[in-house]
């Protein structure tokens, strides 16, 4: 078994894998669904489904380093329902299943429960910003593994979101630009977020969408936990195959880092409106 004190590479590696299983990727997709939807649905459900591996990471300097061969499958169930013309409640529940080349305990079960409301506070003909406060309630954790510790505490997310949408003819699209910073219990670092989406219409019922999210820590935590970068991005089509359903189909990538995984990685998902 790799275990953290055995060599730089891996504590790189089990470093980096706690950095990927907190970041809840499926948000900024939820986002951009509600801005686009011509329907202007009261709440919606985003069924994602994603499938990961990194057989290597980026270390203290960004470069690139071997490590042991890493394996993610997770679930997020967005739900999103409007309890007024301005205020939006946000459920997130997940699943995980994760497993670490010569490690004897894969692990899978709950993970993070994201709940929040989301309050729009100015909005426009074709523009819109609001604010979004989260808490992040621990699923299942490996406590016998001290690079995951920060996988079984709480965290809380302060998020700001401005939008805007825009038309070719009789095409459109819009961009998404959020950023947040995320309050850690226990011994990481806090955490600044910055994620954007584009998304482009080439037709009423097909949706392209390119997405980058990225991660910086708030200086050191504490213990093994050192200061760390990743960005991540997905490309990916959403296809309206009736009124209220669509089906989505993507890939995933981390372009950079530090102290971070360098994932690859494919994700599927059905957005229901309601």
């Amino acid at each position: 078994m790799c275990l953290l004190a055995d060599s730089p590479v891996c504590r790189v590696t089990f470093f980096a894998f706690l950095l990927v299983m907190a970041t809840p990727v499926a948000a900024a997709q939820s986002d951009s669904m509600v801005a686009t939807s011509p329907a202007g649905p009261d709440g919606q459900v985003i069924s994602t489904f994603y499938y990961s591996n990194s057989e290597s990471g980026f270390d203290g300097d960004g470069d690139r380093v071997d490590i042991s061969d890493y394996e993610k499958i997770e679930l997020y169930l967005l739900t999103e329902y409007s309890l007024s013309e301005k205020t939006t409640l946000v459920l997130t529940p997940s699943f995980r299943s994760v497993s670490v080349e010569g490690n004897d305990e894969d692990s899978s079960g709950l993970g993070y429960f994201d709940i929040g409301l989301r309050q729009r506070l100015s909005a426009g003909a074709d523009w819109s910003f609001s604010v979004q406060g989260t808490a992040r309630i621990p699923g299942n954790g490996r406590r016998d593994s001290l690079a995951q510790v920060g996988n079984t505490d709480a965290e809380y997310d302060l998020r700001g979101r401005y939008i805007r949408s825009f038309s070719f003819g009789t095409d459109s699209g819009f961009i998404d630009v959020q950023g947040s910073y995320r309050f850690r219990a226990g011994d990481p670092p806090n955490e600044m977020h910055a994620d954007f989406t584009a998304g482009y219409r080439p037709s009423p019922d097909l949706l392209v969408m390119a997405q980058s999210f990225n991660t910086f820590s708030d200086g050191r935590g504490r213990g093994i936990f050192d200061s760390y970068r990743y960005h991540n991005v997905q490309l990916s089509l959403v296809k309206d195959v009736t009124t209220n359903i669509s089906l989505q189909l993507g890939a995933l990538a981390t372009l950079a880092g530090e102290n971070a995984l360098r994932e690859r990685g494919v994700f599927g998902g059905v957005w229901v409106r309601f």
